[in-house]
C-alpha cells in the first residue's frame, strides 16, 4: 500500500494466515485479540488509516475471507430404510442454501468453484427490483440468490441476459415456480448464456 502511494501502483496483494490462538497471557490476548488473524487485520487496518491520511486517493480496502464448510445443503446419500428419516432428508433439502450464511459468502464460494479469482469486484446491481450480483468489471458471472417478490421471474432472467454476462447462477430456491424455471433455462439458452442452478 505504501509503494501505491509513493508511485501511484495498482500493486495487489494476498495475505494468508492459519488462526493460531494467542497465548491467554499476551497482551494480544487481553486487548481482546483471540488469534493471529486478529491481530492482522487489525495491523492492516492501522496502516491502510495511516496511509489514507497522507494520501487519500490510494485504496487501502481488503477483503477477509476464511476457509469454511460449503454454503450448500448436501443431501445425504446414506442408505436407508427408514422412512421418516427420508423423509427429513427430503425436508431439509428444499432450500440449496445453508440458512446461517450470507449472500456474500455463497457468491464468494461461487467464485471459488468457477475458478473466479477472489479479488474480481462483486457489486450489488439492481435488476426489476431483484438485487443481483455482478461479479467482474464487465459483469463476468451474475448471482441472483433474491427470491422475494414472488421469485425470480421470466422477464428478469430476460433483463439479466440483456447485460450479456458468460453465466448466470442462481439458487433453485429463489425461482418464481417450476415453469419460470424451465423458462429461464429457455431463455438463456436462446440468448447464448449459460444458466447454473444451486
Amino acid at each position: 500500500m505504501q509503494l501505491n502511494a509513493e508511485d501511484g501502483g495498482k500493486r495487489q496483494f494476498i495475505m494468508v494466515q492459519l488462526p493460531e490462538v494467542t497465548d491467554e497471557k499476551s497482551e494480544a490476548f487481553k486487548a481482546g485479540y483471540k488469534n493471529i488473524c486478529e491481530i492482522g487485520k487489525e495491523r492492516i487496518l492501522r496502516a491502510g488509516a495511516k496511509i489514507k491520511a497522507e494520501h487519500p486517493e490510494v485504496d487501502t480496502g481488503f477483503k477477509t475471507l476464511k476457509l469454511d464448510t460449503s454454503n450448500l445443503v448436501k443431501w445425504d446419500d446414506t442408505p436407508t430404510d427408514d422412512a421418516n428419516a427420508l423423509k427429513e432428508r427430503f425436508d431439509t433439502m428444499i432450500k440449496s442454501l445453508k440458512f446461517d450464511r450470507s449472500e456474500l459468502d455463497v457468491v464468494y464460494e461461487v467464485m471459488l468453484k468457477l475458478g473466479i479469482p477472489v479479488t474480481y469486484k462483486v457489486a450489488p446491481i439492481d435488476i426489476n427490483g431483484r438485487k443481483v450480483y455482478s461479479i467482474g468489471e464487465d459483469g463476468l458471472v451474475l448471482v441472483c440468490l433474491d427470491g422475494s417478490n414472488g421469485g425470480i421471474t421470466p422477464e428478469d432472467i430476460t433483463a439479466m441476459c440483456d447485460l450479456t454476462p458468460a453465466k448466470i447462477v442462481a439458487a433453485e430456491e429463489a425461482f418464481k415456480d417450476d415453469v419460470a424455471l424451465s423458462n429461464a433455462y429457455y431463455i438463456s439458452k436462446d440468448k447464448g448464456i449459460e444458466i447454473e442452478l444451486l
